[in-house]
């Protein structure tokens, strides 16, 4: 797939009447989405923007797409940004949005977009738009693999390789859990469309159940946080998604509370991936199988490398713990693509048999010794949120005592006063966990732009809580 945008205007008139975009109230056939994008790009052409990058802060994820695809047809690189992310751009921007005012502060041109932008075509010629499979097409934000949020950019060919794996999946609705600012989701959405399938969008966990069985949605991505979410909702709701064939998550290795319900509530084809934004897809490996191996991630795939390094930076040997560090491979990279090792904040190990094992954070390095080489951080937060139905919650790994004591693990609840620290740690026991428990209950957990736990920062919470 050499250009993943022709593929979707490819089908837009093979396929005119097949829907490309579906959210709970609203139906788009691929035919409709052509015109959205052409109708777009001329709007978009007579603002005269040149190359400056454009911020997308579109409330509905069918606007935001369409836009996204104006802005590639126009040769404009775009971002889509959440009022929450603000603070993260730090370079000169134009904002595209549906409400009046910028968002992203520094005197950064605002344009509104408005319903006519969809509904009439101004006319006019378009420019040529990315041809060339190095030129950056997308910027993403991204967490970084550190926990600092960044900017990350996608190129043209990026995308269409991306798209290339999705091809020989068998299945023909799509639901996109992750939001379209991070590069998971919008190339999860990119490439179903361009593979010409349906991608779907819900607002919130209720919502993805009765769309899932309202519309017989086949195959849902998503992040942990995204399937804990869905899990929750399919099991108080009683819903069976019997449509649903597959189920891939991303992002660190699920914990085993998370995967058996989701298992015995959303579907019984579970696929876990692990993976960075600046590599891609890493390893791949079924629920059952990171049920059965405490930490498996899966065998490392073609196209990246990965290298686990102990604390001078020297190779660790097969089966020693130490830092996970990945790169694409040489033989598979694209041209001018980073071949930079990256360093993922986790430590785990490799076998000789090329299948990747994580423990956890490295930040928690000296605690997870003690705590048998398993970070029980997930488990904790996903059994509180399963079996005391916690509102939110976050556990961070405290240091061990002195004599190899085992270590304890903190946890923030919000909205949980049922929770009983005893019955958390046999909990965590019986799926090999040594480690005391604290519950904490806290009015919020202290998340980033992305959603995602701040865990130095809720460890310093608990610490000051600790003590009052």
């Amino acid at each position: 797939m050499k250009n993943w945008f022709d593929h979707i205007l490819f089908y837009a008139r093979t396929q005119a009447a097949k829907p490309a975009m579906v959210t709970e109230e609203v139906v788009v056939t691929y035919s409709m989405l052509r015109e959205g994008i052409e109708r777009c790009a001329r709007h978009v052409a007579g603002l005269g923007l040149g190359a400056t990058p454009v911020a997308v802060t579109v409330a509905s994820p069918i606007r935001q797409m369409t836009l996204g695809f104006a802005l590639f047809r126009c040769g404009i690189p775009s971002i889509t940004v959440e009022r929450g992310q603000a603070g993260v751009l730090a370079l000169p921007f134009v904002e595209l949005g549906d409400a009046v005012g910028s968002v992203l502060g520094g005197g950064r041109r605002f344009v509104a977009v408005t319903d006519d932008w969809f509904a009439t075509d101004p006319g006019g010629a378009l420019p040529e738009g990315f041809t060339s499979p190095q030129k950056i097409c997308r910027l993403c934000l991204t967490s970084g693999s550190t926990g600092l949020p960044k900017i990350f950019e996608l190129s043209v060919a990026d995308i269409s390789r991306l798209a290339d794996g999705f091809q020989g999946f068998n299945w023909n609705s799509l639901l996109c859990l992750p939001g379209l600012s991070s590069s998971y989701g919008f190339t999860t959405a990119c490439t179903t469309l361009a593979t010409g399938r349906s991608v779907c969008f819900s607002a919130s966990p209720f919502q993805s159940v009765r769309m899932i069985e309202l519309f017989g949605i086949d195959f849902v991505m998503a992040a942990t946080e995204q399937l804990l979410a869905l899990t929750r909702a399919a099991r108080s709701s009683g819903a069976s998604l019997k449509s649903l064939r597959t189920v891939e998550i991303a992002g660190a290795v699920p914990s085993r509370a998370l995967l058996e319900g989701a298992l015995t509530h959303v579907c019984k084809d579970i696929q876990c991936r692990y993976g960075a934004t600046e590599t891609g897809l890493m390893a791949r490996a079924p629920a059952r199988e990171v049920l059965a191996r405490r930490g498996y991630a899966g065998r490392v795939l073609p196209g990246v490398e990965i290298a686990i390094l102990d604390g001078t930076g020297k190779p660790c040997p097969p089966g020693a713990i130490g830092h996970i560090r990945s790169r694409p491979d040489p033989a598979w990279a694209l041209p001018g693509q980073c071949a930079e090792w990256i360093d993922l904040g986790d430590l785990g190990w490799l076998d000789a048999d090329g299948e990747l094992f994580v423990i956890g954070r490295a930040a928690d390095a000296d605690a997870l010794e003690a705590a048998q080489k398993i970070s029980p951080v997930h488990e904790a937060e996903h059994l509180l949120r399963l079996e005391w139905d916690a509102a939110d919650a976050a556990a961070v790994l405290m240091d061990a005592g002195p004599n190899g004591a085992a270590p304890e693990i903190w946890v923030a609840t919000v909205d949980c006063p049922d929770a009983d620290a005893e019955t958390l740690a046999q909990m965590l026991r019986g799926r090999g966990y040594s480690c005391t428990v604290r519950i904490i209950p806290s009015i919020s957990i202290p998340r980033g732009a992305n959603g995602k736990i701040q865990r130095g920062e809720l460890k310093r919470q608990l610490s000051v809580q600790a003590k009052t």
